[in-house]
């Protein structure tokens, strides 16, 4: 009864939307595995614990670094898929609803 009232362009136009959608959680996805592999990973502060030292002057400025880039650019990645995932699912459910 509902299926008769759904307009044309939603039922064509939907499923490509998903797929885009899909396409671009999985570079997007890819992009964050590369980007956290690129990270530097150093060792375990447990200096600081003898020392008692707060933070160094690299730890204050790691914005400016590579390391602060490359954070930066996962936060921004993490924020683009979860965008992405709602919106591929939003697409996914609205042709079910009418």
């Amino acid at each position: 009864m509902f299926l008769a009232t759904v307009p044309n362009w939603i039922t064509t136009s939907f499923p490509i939307f998903e797929r885009i959608c899909l396409v671009i959680l999985a570079l997007l996805c890819l992009v964050m595995i590369v980007l956290v592999f690129m990270q530097i990973t150093g060792g375990s502060n447990t200096s600081n614990v003898i020392t008692g030292n707060q933070d160094s002057y690299y730890a204050q400025n790691k914005s400016g670094s590579r390391e602060g880039r490359i954070t930066r650019l996962i936060y921004i990645c993490l924020g683009l898929i979860a965008f992405f995932a709602i919106l591929y699912f939003v697409f996914l459910k609205i042709p079910t609803l009418f």
